[in-house]
């Protein structure tokens, strides 16, 4: 076998994929940690197998067994994470950890790809030691330049003058009857938290409190506050967190409904006569659709006057001294989950939130990522299995499963969901760029926020996601005619 003289002494991590050995100098071994918790990235090359939270940096893992040994099947778990620098700091999963050792390189000019022949000088044998920047090449040969990641997101506030005049509302129902929120008014929507601590005499509205971020938050029912029947919260119900006064104050009611963005001439103020002999908790009426259904418009200013209930002041001064030390530099995002995953999106490109309904027309010769077509208030909306586009089998149907309506780069599309979960309002500074390992990013994660439990929740560019999408129905589209013609559509 030739081999070349020794390239001197040096110290190395000596570790195991399979049964075999393998060595990395040390001098790009930052830390060793057990495998943490991982999030998903869709229709990322296979190597990767996730993205870490490492002490609020988001950090690409990659399992070392599959760009090496891709012959190999795990025969177990991997035990330990090595954080290297290739360029970047990422992640390498492997089976096991030997010992750092000293040794001696002698190149073989028939080695593997990435990999040199070196005998350890200790004398507990021979490891192939992995040149991590010619592999990670190897294995992402579409890493994005990272001067082009600066460019890939535009702000949301980029909008056409006709979108920036409409009025953004939040709705829900309650006790049977829609309602809205000013976008601006709502800081996000959350499940109802299972632990809640009643407060003793504190009205019939007042559930009680939860804890939230290092806070106490008021929990109060919106039915009750409104003077309405106020049934027991169901599985829909949903906490919207409203910045009622200056404090946040969580109003619990029945589910959530769409995000409503409306024409100002779709809203009207209450008229006079439902509001003599005093205030009401009613700012509009909007109507909402060619059927003119009517949502009230409720003032978060007046919504609690007659009430005892505030949120505390220390949940106050946290409000205000966040919002000082960020500047008010915060981004909504809608919060969909698909296989058991989470993801967000920008509420600036939302434009509904739709239940799925009884019947979705399909498209003839579509591919098997349009599930099909429904009327929307008279446009026909093109629907697509956000499961399929992710690379995932079709999920089942259920009562949670929404259609997210999604407008961006002259685009529009409805994805279908498992579910529509909550919405966050993230400070700017929790928010960092994806590591570029995710291929041709046809999935459209472009950003990941660390969220305060720790957990990564990536943040998918709506316009990337569907001209991503619209590249992929053309495609299955000429696959499918050149089936049909018996020709190749590849030729």
């Amino acid at each position: 076998m030739p081999k070349t003289h020794g390239t001197g002494d040096r110290r190395y991590l000596v570790l195991t994929l399979g049964s075999d050995d393998f060595a990395l100098d040390a001098d790009v071994v930052r830390e060793l940690l057990r495998p943490p918790r991982l999030m998903r990235v869709p229709g990322a090359p296979t190597a990767l197998a996730g993205l870490a939270n490492l002490r609020g940096t988001v950090l690409p893992v990659l399992d070392l067994r599959l760009i090496v040994r891709p012959d190999l099947e795990p025969a177990t778990e991997p035990t330990r994470v090595v954080i290297a620098e290739a360029g970047e700091p990422v992640g390498l999963m492997v089976d096991r950890i030997v010992a750092f050792s000293d040794g001696t390189e002698s190149v073989e000019t028939d080695g593997p790809a990435g990999t040199r022949q070196r005998a350890v000088a200790n004398g507990s044998g021979s490891a192939r030691v992995l040149d991590l920047p010619a592999l990670v090449a190897e294995a992402f040969p579409r890493r994005a330049k990272a001067a082009v990641a600066g460019v890939r997101f535009a702000p949301v506030e980029a909008v056409d003058e006709t979108e920036a005049e409409r009025v953004a509302l939040v709705s829900f129902m309650a006790a049977g009857r829609s309602y809205a929120l000013p976008l601006e008014r709502v800081a996000e929507v959350l499940a109802l938290p299972p632990d809640v601590v009643p407060v003793p005499r504190a009205g019939n509205a007042a559930l009680g409190v939860a804890a939230l971020r290092g806070g106490v938050l008021p929990l109060l029912s919106l039915p009750a506050l409104l003077g309405l029947e106020a049934p027991p919260p169901g599985t829909d119900a949903r906490v919207v967190v409203a910045r009622l006064g200056g404090a946040e104050t969580g109003l619990v009611v029945d589910a959530l409904g769409p995000i409503l963005r409306l024409a100002p001439d779709a809203v009207d103020p209450v008229p006079s006569a439902l509001s003599r002999g005093g205030t009401t908790a009613v700012d509009a009426i909007c109507r909402v659709g060619e059927a003119g259904a009517l949502v009230s418009v409720l003032s978060a200013d007046r919504l609690l006057e007659g009430t005892t209930v505030t949120a505390s002041s220390a949940r106050s001064n946290d409000l205000k001294s966040a919002n000082d030390q960020t500047g008010g530099a915060t981004e909504q995002v809608v919060v969909f989950d698909i296989a058991g995953e989470s993801y967000g999106v920008p509420v600036g490109v939302v434009r509904e939130v739709l239940r799925v309904p009884k019947t979705i027309t399909r498209l003839p010769h579509s591919p098997d990522l349009v599930v099909g077509a429904i009327d929307v208030r008279g446009t026909v909306l093109a629907v697509v299995d956000q499961r399929r586009r992710f690379g995932l089998p079709p999920g089942e149907t259920n009562s949670r499963r929404r259609i997210v309506v999604l407008e961006a780069g002259g685009a529009t599309a409805g994805l279908l969901v498992d579910g529509v979960s909550r919405m966050l309002r993230l400070d700017a500074d929790v928010i960092r760029p994806a590591p570029d390992f995710s291929g041709d990013a046809v999935n459209g994660v472009d950003r990941v926020a660390t969220l305060d439990d720790g957990s990564l929740l990536p943040i998918v560019d709506a316009s990337a996601l569907l001209a991503g999408t619209e590249r992929s129905v053309r495609a299955a589209t000429k696959r499918a005619a050149g089936r049909t013609t018996g020709t190749d559509p590849t030729g």
